[in-house]
């Protein structure tokens, strides 16, 4: 059984304060997003801490691809309601309890997000560097 409700976000209700909400639709679907868009799913939360643990617990699923298979749709892939709460309910809602009972895990994968954007900006700037250069080098000549 779920231990969290889940609902398909509509964007004539109000949004709820303590809920995490997930994109059902396209290639990012599974994608944890903190502000609903009109192709979510709702999922109510019991405070900040069980906010941040689901958040956390479903961006490191999403970003490896685990909801990639469960995708349906020719043109548009999709995430159907029915498979996301079997998900939840059979892998997801277990490793949640798990990182429970582990508490360093979700910090963890915080830093490991961080650091992700870290050397992506870097990347970027090194990459804004050379283009200066190449431009400097070429103008002179």
């Amino acid at each position: 059984m779920l231990k969290n409700k889940v609902r398909t976000y509509s964007v004539h209700q109000d949004a709820p304060k303590m809920a995490i909400f997930i994109l059902n639709r396209g290639r990012n679907a599974g994608k944890p997003l903190r502000q609903p868009c009109p192709n979510c799913f709702i999922i109510y939360c019991k405070d900040e801490k069980d906010m941040e643990n689901h958040y956390w617990t479903f961006f490191t699923l999403w970003k490896n691809g685990f909801f990639h298979p469960y995708l349906c749709g020719s043109v548009i892939d999709m995430l159907r309601m029915s498979d996301f709460k079997k998900l939840l309910q059979n892998w997801i809602q277990p490793s949640i309890e798990k990182n429970e009972q582990e508490p360093g895990l979700i910090e963890r994968l915080i830093e490991i997000d961080n650091l992700e954007r870290n050397y992506a900006r870097q990347a970027k700037l090194l990459n804004d560097l050379r283009a200066t250069l190449v431009k400097k080098f070429y103008q002179v000549l």
